[in-house]
């Protein structure tokens, strides 16, 4: 590990976080690494081995280390989890769902685009047996939402890409009640069978810019109707007897 230096005596667990942190941010410590032990670390930070332990239990709670047993601390491999909890509470609370979808028919045809090229045929497989399983459940007026959304989640997983499956899925967890009442209708689950079927048939033919307008296509359809469908709740709600203005005015904001 490279060189650190002596630590303040002040709030001593938080200085040791920071080196740490800012070997990782230089490149001087990757995911994987293994810390030196306790004692090791206390003697170069010139610190008391209380303090190493604060401080690697405050970069475990982080996420920032792993502590393996038996085995010593190591560097924390990145995974998904990590930027999809904070990513959903940030979109949950900061951004309008006319925003999300927005963000949605950016990203999700861009993924389609990357899994024509990348699709194997076990995928492909994988798409015509959800889309038959969806077929069924529409023909028997039976909701379909495990479908639509395993369908989304192996073009996802076929893009090869996992950082943006990651938040797609984060966008698929935010809008997940719009899109289930949205799902409720037997003209909707139609046309979301043939969106789907124009899908798998570039897919099939390994036709990125076609798999790319499809998917844009369906996402458009759908996007626009949730927020129709989200318009109709607000106009009924504010339509309620005893909503006042003032109601109806933070109702909008």
């Amino acid at each position: 590990m490279a060189l650190v230096q002596p630590v303040r005596r002040d709030r001593l667990y938080q200085g040791i976080v920071a080196q740490i942190e800012g070997l990782l941010e230089r490149g001087e410590l990757k995911p994987g690494d293994q810390l030196p032990p306790e004692r090791q670390l206390a003697e170069q930070l010139q610190v008391s081995r209380a303090s190493v332990r604060e401080a690697l239990r405050s970069l475990e709670l982080l996420g920032i280390v792993e502590t393996h047993a038996g085995g010593g601390t190591f560097v924390r491999r990145a995974q998904p989890d990590d930027l999809a909890r904070p990513l959903t509470s940030f979109i949950s609370r900061g951004h309008t769902i006319a925003d999300v979808i927005d963000v949605r028919g950016l990203l999700e045809p861009a993924v389609a685009e990357r899994a024509a090229r990348n699709i194997a045929p076990a995928e492909i497989s994988e798409l015509r047996e959800i889309l038959a399983a969806q077929e069924k459940r529409v023909a028997a007026g039976e909701p379909y939402v495990e479908e639509d959304t395993r369908f989304h989640e192996v073009i996802g997983q076929a893009a090869r890409n996992e950082l943006l499956v990651t938040v797609v899925g984060v966008i698929w967890d935010v809008l997940r009640a719009s899109r289930e009442e949205w799902l409720q209708n037997e003209d909707r689950a139609h046309a979301s069978l043939d969106a789907h079927r124009k899908i798998l048939a570039a897919l099939e033919q390994r036709d990125p810019a076609a798999a790319k307008a499809a998917a844009a296509e369906h996402i458009r359809a759908v996007g626009e109707g949730i927020l129709r469908l989200l318009a109709e709740h607000d106009a009924s709600r504010r339509a309620q007897p005893g909503t006042t203005e003032n109601d109806q005015e933070v109702g909008t904001a």
